[in-house]
């Protein structure tokens, strides 16, 4: 798409993931992505591998990556290669934004492919 859009509030699909974890594309083309994650009280995205460097804002709530803990306004970058797990005790939402996609470990239904749209 070579021109502005908007994604109203109202028209995001929702993707439900298991784990307490919903997920909706904002951005989908070839080689990037941007998402909004929506994790419940408890939620976990299991280990993945990132494909090129992925970058999290926090919006709502709190995540945890390994040992690093955020809260609402923070921001978290992790590095091409880097694996990690994400985990929430009450709850959140991220915006993600990524280069180039990430790998689960073993969890093929977290896979998110990218299209050439």
């Amino acid at each position: 798409m070579n021109k502005p859009y908007v994604i109203r509030k109202g028209d995001r699909d929702s993707i439900p993931m298991g784990c307490g974890v919903k997920m909706s594309y904002l951005r989908k083309t070839a080689g990037e992505y941007s998402i909004l994650l929506q994790m419940e009280a408890g939620g976990q995205f299991p280990m993945h591998e990132h494909i090129g460097g992925e970058e999290v804002f926090v919006i709502d709530g709190q995540v945890q990556f390994g040992d690093v803990e955020l809260s609402r306004g923070d921001y978290y970058y992790s590095p091409p290669g880097f694996s990690q797990a994400a985990q929430t005790k009450k709850g959140c939402t991220l915006l993600i934004s990524s280069a180039k996609g990430l790998e689960a470990n073993n969890v093929s239904e977290y896979r998110m492919p990218v299209n050439s749209e």
